[in-house]
């Protein structure tokens, strides 16, 4: 090896000190032979590196001199001045944390200093835990000495109990071994020795790890999907002692028989959020979440939650609303909204069952829109206030001004049909309804929009058979309607 410029202005140093302490007659500029180096070990307990080497077989050596060698540099750490010392320990080694290489020099009595002697590394050991794969990874770079070459590795491991597992012998051509079937939350120490035969010649670091235990939750739920102006929001719950924190929701697809991962999103505090943008909130779809492992595999799965889809039917001035339970079998109780340009106004809550009707009549005056919207909610009766609540999409009515008059109807009779009126999805802003008898005589008349006729005229009831209308109005736009027909009386 050739000393760089560092290495000889360190050694200009030490001659010069030595200079001060030996005589100058009778100096020689003949180099010393190197020593060899014979060995380089670690301590496992300390870190301290041990280095030995053989004496230079010059008979005028009188100090060593021991550096680490990195990258083409040699760096001084300490000078011996005895031909008679030939190991050394590094106290201030590196070695616990990385593979240190080291040579050694003599230097004789004129101060000659001898070629670099070989370099021996000491062996760097580490390990990491695979949880995936269940197994401990440990490696280590190789041992490499010419004079003493190894027939073997011996790797001891320790347990945190203060257990040690039987050594393992490898192979000199081996430099890792996996250790599969280990405990959870244990901690594990390891060394490797380089042996030929049994006899130990030079001993790695020692690293421990404390090996990993993933909890995971004993319970996943989803809580609620709502309906959203951009897809669905959904919000799910987790037994918060797991240590998990990656979840999943997942959407069933009926066509392949699947579940299609969705969206994910980190869980906190035993809470988890979803946001699925771009779904399709006209079709009922199943949805699940899931707890995912440092694998990226599912561990808890909740059970399978539907959005709610809201529709409407107009028939008339009636409007008859429809929607799906969110949970299979479940028994959430659900509340009506309605919104008729002014805001969603709760209409009718704590329904059980997944059909209401609604009549445009009772809310005409209230409405300032093209428009009128519903949607539904719900949330189980055991919910504690405050939980989130499923929220259908929403199912938005025409408010068109629009007119049905009946063509029979049975006075007399308690019902729904036993009156006669024309019916509205809006307050007329005047409004003239008559009844005539087929010869021309006036029956009835009135200018309030909620008067029906009886089928009586002056206090009498006429008999069944066909009788003549007509109906005079003005629109909240501003539009005059006249309309005229027929109504029978039933018998």
């Amino acid at each position: 090896m050739r000393l760089s410029l560092k290495i000889s202005q360190l050694i200009a140093g030490f001659l010069l000190s030595l200079a001060l302490s030996f005589p100058a007659a009778g100096q020689d500029e003949s180099q010393p032979l190197s020593p060899v180096l014979d060995m380089v070990t670690v301590d496992p307990q300390t870190g301290f590196a041990v280095i030995r080497w053989v004496s230079s077989p010059s008979p005028d050596v009188g100090s060593y001199v021991v550096y680490t060698f990195s990258e083409g540099t040699a760096t001084a750490i300490d000078t011996l001045r005895s031909p008679y010392v030939t190991e050394y320990t590094h106290t201030a080694s590196a070695a616990r944390y990385r593979s240190v290489t080291y040579v050694v020099a003599a230097i004789d009595s004129s101060l000659n200093i001898s070629p670099l002697s070989n370099g021996l590394s000491t062996v760097w050991l580490e390990a990491a835990e695979d949880i995936c794969a269940g197994r401990i990874i440990v490696s280590w770079t190789p041992y490499e000495n010419q004079y003493h070459p190894a027939t073997g590795y011996l790797l001891e491991i320790a347990t945190g109990s203060g257990g040690n597992l039987p050594p393992v012998l490898l192979s000199p051509s081996l430099t890792g071994y996996e250790l599969s079937g280990y405990s959870p939350e244990t901690e594990y120490c390891f060394h490797v020795t380089a042996v030929e035969g049994e006899t130990r010649l030079s001993s790695s670091n020692r690293h421990c790890i404390s090996t990993g235990s993933e909890v995971p939750p004993q319970w996943v739920t989803i809580d609620a999907i709502a309906a959203t102006g951009t897809g669905l929001a959904v919000s799910a719950s987790y037994d918060s002692e797991t240590t998990l924190t990656d979840y999943m929701v997942y959407r069933f697809n009926p066509a392949g028989g699947s579940w299609q991962a969705t969206a994910s999103s980190a869980g906190t505090a035993g809470n988890v959020f979803f946001d699925l943008s771009g779904a399709d909130t006209t079709i009922v779809n199943l949805y699940r979440a899931g707890a995912l492992n440092s694998c990226g595999l599912e561990a808890t799965v909740s059970g399978p939650v539907r959005n709610m889809v809201l529709s409407a039917v107009v028939t008339g001035t009636r409007i008859d609303l429809r929607w799906n339970r969110p949970v299979p079998n479940g028994s959430e109780l659900f509340t009506v909204w309605r919104d008729t340009g002014g805001g969603s106004r709760q209409t009718a809550a704590s329904l059980s069952d997944t059909l209401w009707s609604d009549d445009f009549e009772t809310f005409a005056s209230e409405i300032s829109g093209a428009e009128v919207v519903y949607r539904v909610t719900a949330v189980s009766p055991s919910a504690p206030a405050g939980a989130p609540v499923h929220r259908s999409s929403a199912a938005v009515v025409e408010t068109s001004e629009t007119i049905h008059v009946p063509n029979a109807f049975t006075p007399g009779i308690p019902g729904e049909n036993s009156l006669f009126r024309p019916e509205f999805a809006f307050i007329p802003q005047s409004y003239d309804f008559r009844i005539w008898s087929r010869n021309g005589a006036l029956l009835f008349r009135t200018t309030d929009h909620s008067e029906g006729w009886d089928g009586r005229h002056s206090g009498t009831p006429l008999p069944p058979g066909v009788y003549l209308w007509s109906l005079r109005l003005t629109t909240p736009s501003g539009r005059a309607m006249n309309m005229t027909g027929t109504v029978t009386i039933l018998p």
